[in-house]
């Protein structure tokens, strides 16, 4: 019924009123502009650039844009004047044909399994040619599925018929295209947009982006976007990113996605982002995740058997029939990326009723997958993500969770697990943490360094201890003393980067186990953030004078320095340990070293 409908639809498709409506009021074009208009489209002279799409949770592509470019040089159009002229010349079908057929041809060098998003107009998209150009056989011609496809609505343009263009987007969705609404923000009544018929992603225009780490206002209106497309199950871009502050406000804020010229710039090839960009992303997403003290929720993940596209989910029944522990199963392509989740109570259904059992057991999964789950990457909190399963629909909030590394299957995480995991890891940490700064203890500590002797990979083992605290202590009293040493904590985590890990071994005394040889540039910048923060927890009197009179260890009235760092440095670059014990000497050794020196000191071996 819906496909008749958009069947007498589309032969009002071609009436003049979009045409009429953007020629009133506008001045005539310039000859030289047409001509060069219809040498453009005569010659074909446009070609494509891909802008890569960036995940702002782990920095690995999620897809590109594909951009039209005039080749003409010299050429006095812009592309957006070329499709205004277009658009007055009652020439704008042709021209996206022309912009599309471009970005397809180059598409075969598009990474397995990244989203290739074309720009279509909303007063076309009903067109039969395009229709016809996005079938199977078509895309296939270009080693791409309906599943690679995201069609780009833009704002800018009013809708001339809405029932027409909602029926022409229900049947796109219903071949697995994904929808996404541009330039959202900026436009004609966006909200209405949405509600009308649920895109997959919604792209924030580049003037809500612009200086938003400064605007109060601009932050709180993505906020509320957020909140509305987290709730509705629509994932966002955020386009124009320019800068690196920009670009920390937007993951601060939980944006899925991110696109602009500070990220990576159009290119004629399907590139990649640069490592220190990503690493950027990387370290972002853990300063803002300091908070979860349960651990990356890769820890959790089981590596449950899947089967492929292709497979046949008769086999599946069966195997959950007899097997009521199998909850759900994930889909994988060729290269390992997962597709989609068959759950038990969908296969159940599938092949329920008088004629479900004869109708399903030929299905292969690809016609019947649900590809609409819950995927995080294996460093993400648990905290965080037992707080995005409980934002799920209500009929999915109990559905497993599927677990990710740079977008690879990683395995799969139940609810159950999520509690009873949670729960034992809490118990486990308190325990073993240390009750003034929460950070985790002794057992945790040699547990960490032992695993970097076995795995042999660059580490650096960083001791920190305060000089000159226990004259302070006696002085100002336990609770000034404590305060300096959770001040002294908190300075370590805000200095470690994503992979470091920060220990508290008791008193006084911190470690921090780093993945990559640390120097003392590092090391500088925890005494400068040290030295600021404890000169506020001296009267003004002790902080001018530069000492303090407290009692020594004999019990005599004597002067102590303010308090200062000791840092010893041991790194395995030039030597290798077997053992704990031999590390452990090592340390001592240079810890001592570092004692030895009057006021702040930094030793490295």
């Amino acid at each position: 019924m819906a496909m008749k409908k958009l069947a007498d639809a589309i032969s009002n498709c071609f009436s003049y009123r979009f045409y009429d409506q953007i020629n009133r009021g506008e001045k005539r074009l310039k000859t030289d502009k047409v001509n060069e208009f219809f040498t453009i489209l005569t010659t074909g002279a446009i070609s494509t650039v891909y802008q890569p799409i960036i995940s702002l949770e782990n920095g690995s592509v999620f897809g590109y844009e594909a951009l039209s470019r005039i080749t003409i040089s010299q050429c006095e159009l812009s592309i957006e004047d070329l499709f205004r002229v277009a658009a007055q010349q009652y020439k704008l079908w042709e021209l996206e044909q022309l912009c599309r057929a471009r970005a397809l041809e180059n598409a075969t060098g598009k990474p397995c399994n990244a989203k290739l998003f074309i720009n279509v107009d909303p007063n076309i998209i009903h067109d039969p040619d395009i229709f016809q150009g996005f079938t199977r056989v078509k895309l296939k011609q270009y080693g791409l599925c309906p599943d690679d496809i995201v069609f780009e609505i833009t704002e800018r343009s009013a809708i001339n018929d809405m029932e027409t263009f909602t029926a022409a987007i229900t049947h796109y969705q219903s071949q697995h295209f994904k929808i996404a609404i541009d330039d959202f923000g900026s436009g004609y009544s966006g909200m209405n947009r949405v509600c009308a018929f649920s895109p997959n992603f919604i792209k924030i225009d580049m003037q809500l982006i612009r200086n938003i780490n400064e605007d109060t206002v601009k932050k709180s209106a993505v906020a509320a976007i957020v909140k509305f497309c987290k709730e509705s199950g629509i994932k966002i871009i955020a386009e124009g990113i320019e800068t690196e502050a920009e670009l920390k406000t937007l993951i601060e804020l939980n944006i899925d996605y991110g696109q602009g010229f500070f990220l990576s710039k159009p290119n004629r090839n399907f590139v990649d982002i640069v490592k220190e960009r990503q690493v950027l992303i990387e370290n972002a997403n853990y300063s803002k995740n300091t908070t979860g003290i349960l651990g990356e929720i890769g820890i959790l993940a089981k590596k449950n058997r899947c089967i492929t596209l292709q497979d046949n989910v008769f086999e599946v029944f069966n195997n959950m029939k007899k097997d009521i522990t199998i909850t759900e199963v994930c889909v994988l392509d060729a290269n390992n990326f997962i597709c989609g989740m068959l759950t038990r109570n969908y296969i159940f259904e599938r092949f329920s009723g008088q004629f479900g059992y004869d109708l399903s057991k030929r299905i292969k999964a690809k016609q019947i997958i649900n590809d609409n789950f819950l995927a995080v990457d294996k460093k993400t909190p648990i905290e965080k993500v037992a707080e995005l399963a409980m934002e799920r629909e209500l009929s999915m909030v109990y559905d497993a969770i599927v677990v990710t590394d740079k977008n690879s299957y990683y395995g799969i995480v139940t609810i159950k697990d999520l509690l009873n995991s949670a729960i034992s890891i809490q118990v486990s940490r308190a325990k073993c943490s240390n009750p003034l700064t929460g950070l985790p203890g002794n057992t945790e500590i040699q547990k960490r360094i032992s695993t970097k002797i076995i795995e042999n990979s660059a580490f650096s083992l960083i001791y920190i201890d305060i000089d000159n605290f226990k004259p302070y202590n006696d002085a100002y009293g336990f609770t000034m003393g404590d305060q300096m040493i959770v001040a002294l904590g908190n300075i370590l985590k805000e200095c470690v980067e994503n992979g470091e890990f920060v220990g508290h071994i008791g008193g006084d005394d911190f470690v921090i186990i780093s993945n990559r040889h640390r120097s003392e540039v590092f090391c500088s910048k925890i005494i400068d953030l040290f030295a600021a923060k404890a000169k506020l927890l001296y009267t003004q009197e002790d902080a001018e004078n530069g000492y303090i009179v407290s009692r020594n260890r004999n019990g005599f009235t004597d002067t102590f320095s303010l308090a200062t760092i000791s840092i010893a440095v041991v790194t395995n670059q030039y030597k290798t340990y077997v053992n704990l014990n031999e590390l452990s000497k090592v340390i001592a050794r240079t810890k001592k070293l570092a004692k030895m020196e009057n006021g702040n000191s930094i030793v490295v071996v």
